[in-house]
């Protein structure tokens, strides 16, 4: 029971992937959770168990609440406890707002910001039966220029899911410091394996690294920072500044 346990979404591939790998190297037992990545998923599993670490797989449609109740009542059986929840899921189109459908617009609000507070929501249970000795930790994931509410024609519906996203953030902080629990935002900008790579726009003129993110979650978990909670940061090198 001393062993931390930490439930990243979307964990099978990219970002998700490289956190639950660098967790697990930091000693933290693993919940894998993927939608259709079944295969990536199962591989990581062996990889996590191969570094020492206890990994479930568990698949769910995180946009589902009845699914994201199923995902945590499988983590409270197998662990008994949560101690970090990493909200790392969230789809998004690049498309003109003028020529985004009803569907789009709800896909955008499901994957982003619905899916985090179903996710938030039920998993604090499991966060309240962690050690109250030790700080909990919800990690929720965002996106460069949070918070400037600045016109995003090409991204819009994704763009006001994500600020909804930091608001919940922020409300969620606020509620629950006083029961040990951070809640806090890292917003990447453009990460190595992101499919466009405007590095002309960036100052730092190259893309954000995986090990450079996990450095700044190695911040925000370290005893040294557990006086952070209800922030923003961004790791983007300077992009949408």
């Amino acid at each position: 029971m001393n062993t931390k346990t930490a439930l990243i979404t979307g964990s099978a591939k990219g970002l998700g992937r490289a956190m639950a790998i660098h967790l697990a190297k930091k000693g933290y037992d693993l919940i894998i959770h993927y939608q259709r990545s079944e295969q990536a998923a199962i591989q990581l599993k062996q990889e996590l168990e191969a570094l020492g670490s206890k990994a479930l797989v568990q698949q769910a449609d995180v946009t589902k609440e009845a699914d994201v109740k199923r995902l945590m009542d499988e983590v409270g059986k197998s662990f008994g406890k949560l101690d970090v929840l990493i909200n790392n899921v969230g789809n998004y189109i690049k498309k003109n707002i003028i020529e985004t459908s009803v569907n789009e617009w709800h896909a955008m609000l499901d994957s982003n910001l619905n899916s985090t507070f179903y996710c938030i929501y039920h998993a604090l249970p499991w966060l309240y039966k962690s050690s109250k000795e030790n700080t909990r930790h919800i990690i929720n994931i965002g996106f460069a220029s949070l918070g400037q509410s600045t016109a995003q024609p090409m991204v819009a519906p994704y763009y006001i899911a994500k600020n909804g996203v930091l608001i919940l953030t922020k409300s969620m902080a606020k509620e629950l410091a006083s029961k040990n629990i951070n809640v806090n935002m890292l917003s990447p900008g453009v990460l190595e394996n992101s499919e466009s790579k405007p590095v002309h726009e960036i100052p730092k003129n190259r893309l954000a690294t995986f090990a450079e993110f996990n450095h700044v979650l190695d911040m925000l978990l370290a005893p040294e920072g557990q006086y952070l909670t209800g922030v923003n940061i961004e790791v983007a090198g300077g992009w949408k500044l």
